[in-house]
């Protein structure tokens, strides 16, 4: 029976909507993703952000669709991360866009069991 797995523990919640799960800083009230082990409190922050910067990969094994992008998201909350972007093909991928999170597929293992964790959308791509 093939599962859907989350990455890791404690990076984020499914939703609807999907949330990531942050630390708080008791001190100072500063925001860090993923969740710290010295964090005091546990926050769920939504997945809106701006893209900073990002990579396509094009070219990749012949006769394989092996293209892919990567992101450089800072969350409306205040962390900053890298994480792949979805539905980027036919946007305007550009830095200072809006993006949005959604729970997507980043591997499978040998039973077929699909890992998942936080990827990023660009905003015009939402609802597509």
């Amino acid at each position: 029976m093939v599962r859907r797995i989350a990455l890791r523990d404690d990076l984020f919640v499914e939703g609807p909507p999907p949330r990531l799960v942050c630390g708080k800083c008791f001190e100072t009230g500063e925001i860090s993703y993923p969740l710290r082990a010295d964090a005091r409190d546990r926050v769920e922050v939504d997945g809106a952000g701006t893209l900073l910067n990002f990579t396509r990969v094009l070219r990749g094994i012949p006769g394989l669709n092996t293209s892919f992008a990567i992101g450089l998201i800072k969350l409306d909350a205040g962390p900053v991360l890298t994480a792949p972007l979805v539905d980027w093909e036919n946007a305007d991928l550009r830095s200072g866009a809006r993006v949005s999170m959604v729970i997507g597929e980043i591997k499978r293992d040998a039973s077929g069991n699909v890992f998942v964790g936080p990827k990023f959308r660009p905003a015009e791509s939402v609802g597509t």
